[in-house]
């Protein structure tokens, strides 16, 4: 009965030596504890990750991407830019605000202020300033009734302006506020 057992042990040694021998797999790699950082991709995984060394990058099988530490790239259809803005919610980076902006509810335009305040009516009879939007190449606006006031701004009667306001729409404004606010960036002239 022993015998019987050591030559089935011995045979299934063998056979498993044999299946270890056939296959691509190798051995346990030894690598050196050297931090010389590789930039590497391993099959299967979303992001490259940074290997302390070539050997480490190598024993895991990963192709190398580039010398040095990865960094941080935004994914491809991620839907965010460089600047952190995330595109397939609608915003875009606006250089002049510098932060990420839905263009619908938040954008920057040149507006023109009138000399004179005009009568207008809202909930009741007040004096409004008078302003129009100006876009270069464009047709120039009628001037129109501000029902607010141009936060940070103070009119001069008499004195025409030419401002460079931030323009936010504002969703579901009380029944007497407009949905629109003015905010003065900087006087033009």
């Amino acid at each position: 009965m022993k015998k019987h057992f050591q030559h089935k042990a011995l045979c299934t040694g063998l056979i498993a030596l044999m299946g270890l021998l056939a296959s691509n797999t190798s051995c346990a790699q030894v690598c050196t504890r050297e931090y010389a950082p590789v930039c590497g991709q391993v099959t299967g995984e979303s992001t490259p990750r940074t290997f302390a060394n070539s050997c480490l990058l190598n024993a895991a099988q990963a192709a190398p991407v580039a010398p040095g530490e990865c960094t941080l790239l935004p994914m491809t259809g991620s839907g965010v830019d460089a600047h952190g803005c995330k595109g397939s919610a609608g915003y875009q980076w606006n250089a002049e605000l510098s932060e990420c902006v839905r263009p619908w509810m938040r954008s920057v335009i040149t507006l023109e202020v009138g000399p004179k305040r005009r009568p207008c009516t809202g909930v009741v009879e007040m004096q409004c300033l008078m302003v129009r939007e100006r876009a270069d190449g464009k047709h120039r606006q009628k001037w129109q009734a501000l029902m607010g006031t141009i936060a940070g701004f103070d009119h001069v009667p008499g004195k025409r302006y030419k401002l460079r306001v931030r323009k936010d729409h504002i969703e579901n404004p009380p029944a007497d506020a407009p949905d629109t606010t003015y905010t003065l960036l900087k006087v033009l002239r």
